[in-house]
């Protein structure tokens, strides 16, 4: 992925800025409308799981590209389709995975912007080879705070468990 090299008002299928790896890229950054709104474009694997958690700052929306993937809202279990919107109000815990056998390719928008910053961080501490376990944890559970973020760590294994999902 490449970023533009000027300013436009077209962001071509190539463009953006990748998070981690390419499998998540910056399409529409927090400078775009003034930190109103974010668009990132990723890629979830066959039962991968995006574990339970809750925006304070921010209201989040899902648009399927592609595959099939199951959201938990609000203790409510959504099946979404290629084509499907899935609403993920502030202060709603959520959480999703890829239920389907295919690579599930996704819109997330976020208003206002700000979760960009909180990508990059987060990445950088995972991708990091200076920080043992143990910092990486205390690192993401400080980066969390900085955007107030909670995680619901203890629902992982019920989710792994009952839906043969992974982080």
């Amino acid at each position: 992925m490449t970023q533009p090299s000027h300013p436009s008002f077209l962001i071509g299928p190539s463009d953006g800025r990748p998070i981690n790896s390419g499998s998540m890229v910056h399409k529409v950054g927090a400078g775009a409308f003034g930190d109103a709104l974010l668009i990132v474009e990723g890629t979830l694997r066959p039962g991968e799981l995006i574990p339970p958690h809750l925006h304070s700052r921010e209201d989040e929306c899902t648009y399927v590209l592609s595959g099939h993937v199951t959201f938990e809202v609000g203790g409510e279990i959504l099946e979404a389709e290629t084509g499907s919107y899935v609403l993920k109000p502030r202060n709603i815990p959520h959480a999703f995975w890829n239920s389907g056998p295919e690579p599930a390719r996704l819109l997330v928008v976020h208003t206002p912007a700000g979760m960009d910053r909180y990508y990059d961080e987060l990445y950088a501490i995972f991708e990091s080879t200076t920080l043992d376990t143990s910092q990486k944890r205390a690192a993401e559970a400080a980066l969390h705070g900085k955007y107030g973020i909670t995680f619901y760590g203890h629902r992982i294994p019920e989710l792994m468990a009952r839906y043969g999902v992974r982080p």
